[in-house]
């Protein structure tokens, strides 16, 4: 009899119906397919709050006074401070003003930018509070946060006077945790830098500016950051990031490629634009996190970058988009090299992967087109490119991997295939489409099968219509289109674990792929940011035991599980071997939220030592989830097994794991 080792979960047992068992033989000596070391990047898309707010570390809102304004001239981010409307209001007055602005005009719109046109009137200067706030502020006891204003001081009725920035208590009134004053205000604009340190820890502070004098001047381009940032990305969320340690990082997006023009994200800050993000909501978007900042973060984190250019969408042309290959590779003494330089960067960065546009079959995008023009436009896209940069990487736009996106496909394959090394496409499953089901749970959970066939199909599509090319598949966007009670627990991660299973699968045709979103964005962001808080999904922790664990080769593997219902298997598994031949891999997922199963593990081919590592995600609550207030309820746990060749490992219902044997040789 072979030695067996069973590791029993024996936190489950109470909710174990029946014992169901399952079956993986692994022949290590027969290899299936490649699987890219790229196959696990990410996604981040200027969407809701997956930059702004989320990632990005600034903590005002309308810092430039773009937003409309109430009776009191104010926008609905600031507030008059006190906020004594009746005693107070004829003695400060603000007015929103295109007279002077800093810059003048939005460089989006072509239109006047706006600035606050502040007038104190005389008064007690000694004892009056004068002023404006906005609240809503997490700061941390003894944390530095650095903030700046520009102020302009018009030739007639200048302010005079003294300037006071504090942190303040908001909720509970009258509490001043730290200030600044600002001195020698005079002529034209000036940037005036503050730095404060709180004595206090308080989730719902204030920023207030007070005047104490009397006179007129403007104010704009108001900013606040904690110290725990690095070139606009806040601290934490570049932490979590990096524990995915995905291959590249494609930015910035999405269908919001399809409205941007990468000169709004470059040079000063102050002096980018904020423009309408037309994809979502029509909400303004700042400029914060534009190239440099992007391609700076993909450095620390050591990841590759992947940029999305705008075709055709909002008046973009191939001119444009060569600009930007120039911009980020281009020696510093071509033109836009030398924007480069001048903007901090003289060595080029040297990105080689680039997509041309983003879902530009549909008609919720800008530059919206059929496939042949789609085509031509890639061709041209492709050529201005590579005039300045002939070692591209360039990916294209895909439909969809179904035979109904054949003749999207097909055209583009056909046409631009001499020019690409990569066809887009976007996978979703959504809570619509599996409803109807008579077991809707097992339907969402048979998609990734589904997908993984069609992928095959695309393999097929890419050798009749582009031979010899060699063309792969980025998967980079998929998830399910449900609420975050489904998304973010186990439902969720079991999910992504099919998914991810089949993508190694497919190694041969998916190169890589992109879990939509990475920082919130949507409900779909594997990791959640509030304004001072942030966790990660159940699929973040799923995520990363598969980034953890990539094998370049998928090894000959043989399943029999019990059914989830007819035709599809409670029981995924794939088995991969690292690429110096030391470790194999076996990723697995049980589909069942009911009851474990039991499953005996057989390798051939890969004399292992007996000490095996399993990496388990599991929750013994359906719907259990991370929260803001509890963000670690959902976490992968870590133990070591002793097995010989035959191990038995009890997967609990609705659970993500993975085996680590380690080569003997």
């Amino acid at each position: 009899m072979k030695p067996l080792c069973i590791a029993t979960l024996c936190l489950f047992a109470n909710i174990l119906v029946a014992q169901q068992s399952a079956a993986i033989h692994v022949d290590a000596s027969r290899v299936e397919n490649h699987v890219s070391p790229r196959m696990y990047a990410s996604f981040v898309e200027m969407m809701a709050e997956d930059v702004k707010w989320g990632m990005t570390a600034e903590m005002i809102h309308d810092r430039s006074f773009e937003e409309a304004p109430n009776y009191l001239g104010l926008p609905a981010a600031w507030q008059l401070e006190p906020d004594e409307r009746n005693d107070i209001v004829g003695a400060i007055r603000f007015q929103p003003s295109t007279d002077e602005a800093y810059p003048k005009v939005n460089q989006a719109t072509n239109e006047p930018e706006h600035s606050l046109r502040i007038t104190v009137a005389p008064g007690d200067i000694t004892d009056e509070r004068r002023g404006l706030s906005q609240g809503r502020l997490s700061i941390e006891a003894g944390q530095t946060y650095e903030g700046y204003l520009w102020i302009k001081l018009p030739t007639k009725d200048a302010y005079s006077g003294g300037i006071t920035v504090a942190l303040e208590a908001d909720v509970t009134d009258g509490m001043t945790y730290a200030t600044a004053e600002l001195s020698n205000v005079f002529g034209d604009w000036r940037k005036y830098s503050f730095t404060l340190r709180p004595t206090q820890t308080d989730r719902f502070a204030k920023l207030s500016i007070l005047f104490r004098g009397k006179g007129t001047l403007y104010l704009d381009q108001v900013s606040l950051e904690s110290g725990a940032a690095t070139m606009q990305v806040r601290n934490d969320a570049e932490t979590m990031i990096r524990g995915l340690h995905p291959s590249f990082m494609r930015w910035p997006g999405g269908n919001v490629a399809q409205d941007y023009h990468w000169q709004w994200g470059i040079g000063p800050r102050d002096l980018r634009p904020t423009w309408i993000n037309k994809s979502w909501s029509n909400a303004p978007e700042p400029g914060d996190l534009g190239t440099d900042e992007y391609l700076a973060l993909c450095a620390r984190l050591h990841i590759e970058p992947s940029i999305t250019v705008n075709v055709d969408g909002a008046g973009a042309t191939p001119e444009e988009a060569a600009a930007w290959v120039e911009y980020v590779n281009g020696p510093a003494t071509s033109k836009y090299g030398a924007m480069r330089a001048a903007n901090g960067h003289p060595a080029p960065y040297n990105v080689k992967q680039w997509e041309l546009g983003n879902e530009i079959f549909g008609d919720w995008v800008r530059g919206h087109v059929t496939g042949e023009q789609y085509a031509q436009a890639a061709v041209r896209y492709a050529h201005a490119m590579r005039v300045v940069d002939p070692t591209l990487q360039l990916i294209a736009v895909g439909e969809g991997i179904f035979q109904n996106s054949d003749a999207w496909n097909s055209a583009v394959l056909k046409t631009a295939g001499p020019e690409i090394q990569y066809l887009a496409v976007h996978d979703y499953t959504s809570l619509a489409q599996n409803a109807s089901q008579p077991n809707p749970r097992a339907a969402m959970m048979a998609r990734p099968s589904e997908f993984e066939a069609n992928y095959r199909h695309m393999g097929d599509l890419i050798a009749q219509d582009a031979p010899g090319r060699n063309i792969k598949l980025i998967v980079n966007e998929w998830n399910l289109f449900y609420d975050a009670d489904e998304i973010e627990s186990m439902e969720g991660a079991v999910y992504a674990s099919r998914m991810m299973n089949g993508f190694e699968r497919d190694g041969d045709i998916v190169a890589a792929n992109c879990i939509s979103d990475l920082l919130n964005g949507w409900v779909g962001g594997v990791i959640q940011a509030s304004r001072d808080r942030i966790y990660g999904s159940a699929q973040y922790y799923a995520l990363k035991m598969y980034s953890d664990h990539v094998g370049t080769d998928r090894l000959h593997s043989e399943l029999t599980s019990p059914d989830l219902q007819p035709g599809i298997l409670a029981i995924d598994a794939v088995a991969t071997r690292s690429a110096d031949a030391t470790q194999l891999f076996i990723k697995m997922s049980n589909a069942d939220d009911k009851q474990a199963v039991s499953t005996t593990i057989d390798i051939s081919g890969f004399p292992h030592t007996a000490n095996v590592s399993l990496a388990i995600l599991s929750s013994r609550i359906r719907g259990e989830r991370n929260t803001f207030e509890n963000p670690e309820r959902l976490k992968t746990s870590d133990t070591q097994l002793s097995c010989a060749r035959t191990c038995v490992v009890k997967l609990p219902p609705n659970s993500v794991a993975i085996l680590t044997f380690r080569s003997a040789r």
